[in-house]
């Protein structure tokens, strides 16, 4: 039955990406790395697909209602901030410090208001799925700080979409991935070849999904393990925070053929 869900999720979304493409396409456009107008946002199909499989499998006891619950959750919250910020949001200030220096001097830019509602969702989420303070915390920044990661790479078409897949098949193989994650990864799967050909973007809402259902599969893993993810993810928001990371993939050759990999020349 898993694997039948997993492969509903991919069909579905093999339905729904031209249907909400073509929704969107005279309404919500932006520029993407190479200056041409296309249909943003296009990572809500992760929602239109996974959340009623998520159900589905609660109703088939393939997971408990509190598991179903905590995922569904996840998916629409952090795809709803995401969505705002598609929408609603700038590029006037940029990263950490610039939004909450705006912040500061009065500003709400949505980028602030996705990592304060973005970082409550997620200790919502770490609460229920974690058994005492220190790990509530710990599980905390892991989903919050996924989401930003990939919040970060989807600047150019398919970047963080194969990112995300690196990481997620090794848990797949190992046996960590959960259901919920299954049926995200076989959704972007079907989604990937239209992002990589620069027909659309997934945006924040996708985005955002992607990296906080990242985030909600490794609390599983070993404290230790986790405590070392959490510390790589601290050093790599301090280099964005300084340095471009497109330009550190860009100098490194094997990055630089995979973010190339499948992609649509400009």
């Amino acid at each position: 039955m898993i694997w039948f869900l997993t492969l509903l999720s991919f069909l579905f979304t093999l339905l729904l990406i031209p249907l909400v493409a073509d929704m969107v396409s005279t309404r919500l456009l932006r520029a993407n790395y190479a200056n041409e107008q296309i249909p943003v946002g296009l990572g809500v199909v992760f929602i239109l697909a996974v959340v009623p499989l998520v159900l589905l499998a609660v109703l088939l006891t393939e997971i408990t209602l509190l598991e179903g619950m905590i995922w569904v959750s996840t998916i629409s919250s952090f795809g709803l901030i995401g969505f705002i910020d598609d929408t609603l949001g700038s590029r006037e200030a940029r990263g950490f410090t610039g939004h909450f220096r705006a912040l500061w001097h009065g500003q709400l830019t949505t980028g602030a208001l996705k990592a304060l509602f973005g970082g409550v969702i997620a200790l919502l989420v770490a609460f229920f799925t974690s058994d005492h303070g220190f790990v509530i915390i710990l599980n905390t920044f892991l989903i919050a700080l996924f989401a930003n990661v990939l919040n970060l790479l989807d600047v150019r078409p398919g970047r963080a979409g194969k990112f995300y897949l690196l990481l997620t098949i090794p848990l797949i193989i190992s046996g960590f991935a959960q259901l919920p994650s299954l049926l995200i990864t076989a959704s972007l799967i079907a989604y990937l070849p239209w992002d990589l050909s620069a027909r659309v973007m997934m945006g924040d809402v996708g985005a955002n999904i992607l990296g906080a259902i990242f985030g909600l599969s490794v609390i599983g893993l070993p404290i230790s393990g986790r405590l070392l993810i959490l510390l790589l993810l601290i050093g790599l928001h301090v280099y964005a925070e300084r340095f471009s990371l497109s330009r550190a993939i860009d100098d490194n050759t094997w990055l630089h053929s995979l973010d190339l990999w499948g992609r649509k020349k400009v």
